[in-house]
């Protein structure tokens, strides 16, 4: 944690604690001025699943949303998740449980990849960011770009999702933000699990025909669900 980072962002002053400031204002814009998950109609106690926390802005849109929402968020970086635990506590949320685990097809230990000056970038696949820095060299000359992706190297426990939809009797949304493991979140889930969940949200950067193969896992997820659900929602990234 660093001293002075409690952070007041966008008109409505939002507070939030974030280890970075530009990232932190550039999630909260997508978030709360663009309005990018404002695009469900739940029901009044939904049960939200967010793969992907990382500080919690989504969790703190989403109880302000359903104030009277379950929410099951991951988030597999340490130092993140207390970020997020304490954004948690900052806004008194209640109903929010944090599990400190990536999510993937199997149950694992795993290398992974944080970045403690982009730490939303931080990542089971790291070659998958040498796209996003050239972009971010060409967009912003003056910065550092070595600096803002140094790395530091962990290992962190994965769960199938699977585990925990168990003792779900029904999700309202699933929101899915991994930074190229969205392939491993979808397979780790049961189809006898699908007919449970009514919405999927994911952000999605299409290398290696990824795009295609979620098509695919959707399509097989409908037939296992034997039904129209659940209703998918992407956004690349």
């Amino acid at each position: 944690m660093r001293a002075n980072d409690l952070l007041v962002l966008g008109d409505e002053e939002l507070k939030l604690y974030a280890p970075v400031e530009h990232e932190a204002n550039f999630q909260y814009q997508e978030i709360f001025e663009h309005e990018c998950y404002d695009q469900f109609s739940l029901s009044e106690r939904p049960t939200i699943v967010d793969v992907g926390a990382n500080i919690g802005l989504f969790t703190v849109f989403a109880k302000r949303q359903w104030p009277s929402a379950s929410i099951l968020a991951f988030e597999p970086v340490p130092r993140t998740a207390d970020y997020l635990c304490r954004n948690i506590e900052l806004h008194g949320l209640t109903g929010v449980r944090v599990v400190r685990e990536a999510i993937g097809e199997r149950v694992e230990d795993t290398s992974f990849v944080h970045y403690p000056n982009m730490p939303g970038n931080s990542t089971r696949y790291p070659e998958d960011k040498e796209l996003q820095v050239s972009v971010v060299r060409q967009r912003h000359p003056d910065w550092d770009v070595t600096a803002q992706y140094e790395p530091e190297y962990l290992t962190v426990p994965v769960r199938r999702l699977e585990s925990y939809l168990s003792g779900l009797a029904h999700i309202d949304l699933m929101k899915v933000d991994v930074e190229g493991a969205e392939l491993e979140v979808l397979r780790g889930i049961a189809d006898d699990q699908w007919d449970r969940i009514d919405n999927v949200v994911m952000e999605v950067q299409d290398l290696h025909g990824r795009m295609a193969e979620i098509r695919s896992c959707w399509r097989r997820a409908a037939s296992a669900a034997r039904s129209s659900r659940p209703r998918w929602s992407t956004r690349r990234s």
